[in-house]
């Protein structure tokens, strides 16, 4: 499907995914590259073997799921790469690795075909999000084995935008060249983004600002929260944008330009929205962990995948046409994030969205502790420009989530500026009741 748009009054073609394809051709390519794997790949052989080809999509419930620690235990037994490759390791041209923010670092590898395979997904993106070869994409990440730079670098090349690589630069020597080379779109975290229009107001350095035309948001939940967004679009004075991909995966959704949030990658991707406990697909409306099995990557691949990622099963598409299921508020949260508070499942993301509606919050912490009543409690450190709004936070906490918080308010700067995937959370119960599987995210 083809969309028109004007950068600085030329009209651009843009071409947006197509529609996602009949569940009989996304079956053969999975039959297909099910076949492939099981020949060669050690890892997926024992997993697959007596399950193929699959008669129907919903076969793939017959399968076993992936995890993260499935991964990393295998690497562990036989390092460096363990043995989910389907190929000599002569074919493999490019190594990742997970951040390791939530266990242990995996390794990920893939061939140029793989690669090639990344290169087009993150094109989609950032034709999804209306960046063409008149804009300038300015990233904020640093270069090391991390793929968020190297993906992004790669999606703006597919769509002939110049690349303005942000690394190895503080936040202000950032924002100079932002404003000196124009930059029309910044890829980052939502925290950084947030941070980085704090930096440029605090360093007057707002004419930085001005120039860039989108935030492109990946790496935690925030750019499709809605007070988030609403911060950040204030901050830049641009659009705010939300994707969503796995260094273990691939980039599995792509953001909604017209309505806000994502649509998952559904002609990539089989994509499962599932009860974490029972592993049973979700009703319409309900929350669930997004599993997520690639059609084409190979050389690495996984099979029905656990991400982590808590998604709501929304039953109406967007209104604009766009292929695939809508997410409207994108990644909900973490499965590890989650944590049960007086019987009720907290997400932190959900603390953050009411923080982020009082004007004045800068950095925040949460900490979830037991007091010597042996009951659970939740205690917000947050810094204020106005210490009396936090009786009005607490008011919004309670209403809202039906949780009592005890507030701590902060001068400005007493917290840890958070510029990378933000750790805000601390979980100091001896014992941490957990409903749902924690898996480790990229």
């Amino acid at each position: 499907m083809g969309a028109r748009r004007r950068v600085r009054g030329v009209a651009v073609e843009q071409q947006l995914p197509s529609t996602v394809p009949a569940d009989e051709e996304r079956l053969g390519r999975l039959n297909d590259l099910l076949a492939r794997v099981v020949e060669t790949n050690a890892f997926q052989r024992e997993r697959l073997r007596g399950h193929l080809p699959l008669d129907t999509l919903a076969g793939l419930a017959d399968l076993p799921f992936t995890t993260k620690h499935d991964l990393v235990s295998d690497q562990a037994a036989h390092p460096p790469f363990g043995t989910n490759l389907t190929y000599p390791l002569e074919r493999y041209t490019h190594l990742h690795q997970t951040s390791g923010t939530s266990g242990t670092t995996l390794r990920v590898l893939d061939t140029p075909e793989d690669w090639a395979w990344w290169r087009r997904n993150i094109g989609v993106v950032f034709r999804a999000a209306g960046v063409g070869a008149d804009d300038r994409v300015a990233l904020a990440y640093s270069f090391g084995p991390y793929i968020q730079f190297w993906a992004s670098y790669e999606g703006a090349q597919d769509v002939g935008a110049m690349v303005i690589a942000l690394g190895g630069m503080d936040s202000v020597q950032r924002l100079q060249t932002i404003r000196d080379y124009g930059a029309t779109t910044l890829l980052c975290t939502p925290t950084y983004a947030v941070h980085l229009a704090r930096v440029a107001e605090q360093s007057g350095l707002t004419d930085a600002l001005s120039s860039v035309e989108r935030v492109v948001c990946t790496g935690e939940p925030g750019g499709s929260i809605a007070s988030v967004r609403r911060q950040i679009q204030l901050g830049w004075g641009a659009r705010c944008l939300d994707h969503a991909g796995l260094t273990e995966v691939g980039s599995f959704a792509y953001p909604c330009d017209s309505c806000g949030g994502m649509h998952l990658r559904e002609d990539e991707f089989v994509a499962e929205i599932l009860d974490p406990e029972t592993g049973e697909p979700v009703p319409d409306g309900a929350t669930g962990e997004l599993v997520v099995t690639a059609l084409a990557r190979s050389g690495f691949p996984v099979v029905r995948y656990r991400t982590g990622d808590v998604v709501e099963s929304h039953p109406v598409d967007c209104g604009a046409g766009h292929p695939g299921r809508w997410l409207p508020q994108g990644i909900l949260g973490r499965s590890d994030d989650m944590v049960v508070i007086r019987g009720m499942n907290v997400f932190p993301s959900a603390i953050e969205q009411i923080l982020r509606e009082f004007d004045g919050v800068g950095e925040f912490r949460i900490t979830f502790y037991s007091d010597p009543s042996a009951m659970d409690e939740v205690k917000l450190e947050v810094e204020l420009a106005r210490p009396l709004e936090a009786r009005a936070i607490q008011a919004q906490l309670r209403q809202t989530l039906g949780l009592r918080v005890r507030i701590v308010p902060l001068k400005p700067g007493i917290l840890p500026t958070q510029i990378g995937k933000a750790r805000r959370v601390a979980d100091l119960r001896s014992t941490q009741p957990a409903v749902v599987r924690r898996e480790g995210r990229a």
